[in-house]
């Protein structure tokens, strides 16, 4: 059954299919980062590969901020659903819960495989735990040691959604018909603000970008006079997007010297990937049908749960003499399957258990 509509309940359609898309690209991103050409170890590394690397370079600039921005699209539903308060305590029940378990159960896998592939650790997983709480370094955990790994997306996530209630919450003083007329110059400033500090790192992403960005979310790309006009300038947006992408990898992979120019390229290709990106959802992606309801169910899940099943399958494949190209396509289609299994199961024993609370 195919539902073509703008929202779906609370939901937008074109939304939450941007959003499952993503989160399904990350596992061939972060399968690629196993081929990268810029010299991070990360968790398993094989041998450099511009034709794979090129997959982490056209994906990177746009993918995480578009996520952010997603999310704050969403909020505006769930503050006016919950509340302030109702809110902030979901996000710290959802995320913050998610966020503990990942650092005992999941990050631990990726740091042992870490240190068997780099370092030649002969002990076993769960003697690894002491290890894992006590070689402190850059919390990556590529050498083996404490790492936060993909879960740096949920603290990240909990501190912006309360910075942001703040600032809507302080917004909201200012009387409708002012608001209203400084439209134009708050999506203007929060654009810059955006930008400006897209090269400013904290624990390695560029924070304040993802919280511009979730503002910009919640105020326009959440208002469909917005998504209006932005699909106006799609033939301008789209093609100069795709161009500035390819121009980024190639610089990056094949020339020397040309900073300047691949810093311009780097920062077009986030710039015009988000609006293009979400441009071109609302146009193909506003609909919804038993499969990708199903996707955008899990996508949370997915996203918590890959990566150590990639890092699993990497290090497997990889015991057993399996050429490192064919390792990178066999890897994803084991990680995939298996990680919509482990999804899917878990979402039939959820529903088991709250019907049979509902019957008791």
């Amino acid at each position: 059954m195919v539902t073509k509509s703008t929202s779906h309940g609370n939901r937008i359609n074109y939304i939450d299919n941007l959003r499952w898309i993503c989160v399904f690209l990350l596992i061939p991103y972060h399968a690629a980062m196993s081929y990268n050409i810029w010299g991070e170890d990360f968790y398993i590394f094989f041998e450099q590969s511009k034709p794979i690397a090129a997959l982490v370079l056209s994906c990177a600039p746009w993918l995480m901020p578009l996520l952010f921005l997603l999310a704050g699209v969403s909020a505006g539903f769930s503050l006016k659903k919950r509340g302030y308060f109702g809110f902030i305590v979901e996000r710290l029940k959802k995320l913050g819960i998610a966020f503990i378990l990942g650092l005992l159960l999941i990050n631990p896998v990726l740091s042992y495989f870490a240190d068997v592939t780099h370092n030649g650790y002969i002990g076993n997983y769960f003697e690894h735990y002491k290890v894992f709480f006590t070689r402190i370094t850059d919390l990556t955990g590529n050498d083996g040691g404490f790492a936060v790994a993909h879960m740096w997306f949920l603290p990240v996530l909990i501190i912006i959604s309360i910075e942001a209630c703040v600032v809507i919450k302080i917004v909201e003083i200012i009387p409708v018909k002012k608001r209203e007329g400084l439209g134009l110059i708050c999506f203007i400033a929060l654009t810059l603000a955006s930008i400006a500090t897209f090269k400013i790192r904290l624990f390695g992403e560029p924070v304040h970008t993802y919280f511009f960005l979730f503002l910009l979310g919640y105020y326009f790309y959440s208002d469909k006079n917005y998504i209006e006009k932005i699909k106006k300038l799609k033939w301008f947006i789209v093609p100069l997007f795709l161009i500035s992408t390819a121009l980024y990898v190639y610089l990056v992979e094949y020339t020397e010297g040309f900073y300047r120019l691949t810093t311009v390229c780097n920062y077009l290709a986030f710039i015009l990937g988000v609006p293009a990106l979400f441009c071109l959802g609302s146009l193909w992606l506003d609909f919804r049908n038993d499969v990708t309801g199903f996707f955008s169910e899990i996508s949370y899940l997915y996203y918590i749960i890959h990566f150590p099943i990639l890092v699993f399958w990497q290090y497997a494949l990889d015991k057993i003499g399996m050429n490192h190209t064919v390792n990178f396509f066999v890897a994803i289609l084991l990680s995939v399957s298996i990680t919509l299994t482990f999804c899917a199961m878990y979402k039939r024993i959820k529903r088991h258990l709250a019907a049979k609370l509902k019957r008791s």
